[in-house]
């Protein structure tokens, strides 16, 4: 009798354990049946978002690939464009992107036989015709020596549409390069008085600057040599820029001989690599 007893008590328990298991799948497969579908996955890392470049004319073509190989050293496997345009408007691409180029360059080549408003219309229609022919919509902005003046320039006179998402100017020589208009090591803007006609020019255009961009001055501090390039005149941009956008940095890079050592320096692949990701 107690082991018919034990029998009944051990086969409920089980008959018990396996409704509960029922029960569990049944409610589980209820719960996923009243789940939403998800119908929308956003991959934020695939979009592709050119850096788009503006060098110096003066550069020698050598200068040029050293500048652009420190620049992107940290995505040294996405592809580079180049865009030249005349003064008519006549814009030829040289050289193709791959469909896995996220984050591609595309170097611009500008006439130099054209004033800063010419420029900036020249600068669109390669950014247009760049954006239906390698699809994409966003992208950032570099500019170096006067190529940062053209980009300033540029974002002055742009649309909402064809304005970057960052900008970042390196060694832009913003008033100037005499040291009689700018104190050689000060990081402090410069005075009224002292201001060239471009960096005046570019301060009275400062309101059509999109508050939304994001600009990071990068400039060089030289200890031991003399300075091309006046520090307080490379961070002259922030009379431009600081009072109109929200997000404004700049970044000094310490060389200890000559100006030209910024071409050479992988610190600036870093800066701009933190700033833009």
């Amino acid at each position: 009798m107690k082991a018919t007893t034990k029998q009944v008590l051990t086969g409920a328990a089980w008959l018990a354990i396996l409704l509960a298991m029922i029960g569990g799948v049944m409610l589980w497969q209820h719960q996923v049946r009243k789940a939403k579908p998800l119908t929308t996955v956003t991959v934020t890392s695939t979009e592709r978002i050119p850096m788009v470049l503006l060098l110096d004319s003066h550069l020698t073509h050598n200068q040029k690939q050293q500048l652009i190989t420190n620049i992107q050293h940290t995505s040294a496997s996405q592809s580079m464009v180049t865009a030249t345009i005349t003064t008519t408007g006549a814009v030829t691409f040289k050289g193709q992107l791959l469909n896995s180029d996220n984050r591609p360059y595309l170097q611009v080549q500008l006439p130099t036989a054209v004033n800063a408003e010419q420029q900036a219309q020249l600068i669109k229609r390669v950014l247009t015709l760049a954006q239906q022919h390698f699809e994409f919509q966003r992208f950032n902005l570099v500019g170096y020596g006067t190529g940062g003046l053209s980009a300033t320039n540029y974002v002055e006179h742009t649309t909402t549409h064809l304005t970057p998402q960052h900008l970042i100017l390196i060694a832009t020589p913003f008033n100037g390069t005499s040291q009689q208009n700018n104190h050689r090591h000060k990081t402090t803007p410069v005075a009224a008085k002292s201001q060239t006609t471009t960096l005046a020019k570019l301060i009275a255009h400062r309101q059509s600057i999109s508050p939304k961009l994001k600009v990071l001055i990068i400039a060089e501090k030289v200890v031991k040599a003399k300075q091309s390039l006046p520090l307080q005149s490379a961070l002259a941009g922030q009379s431009v820029f600081k009072p109109v956008v929200k997000s404004y940095r700049q970044k000094i890079l310490r060389s200890w001989r000559t100006q030209s050592d910024l071409l050479d320096n992988r610190q600036i692949g870093n800066a701009i690599q933190s700033f833009t990701d």
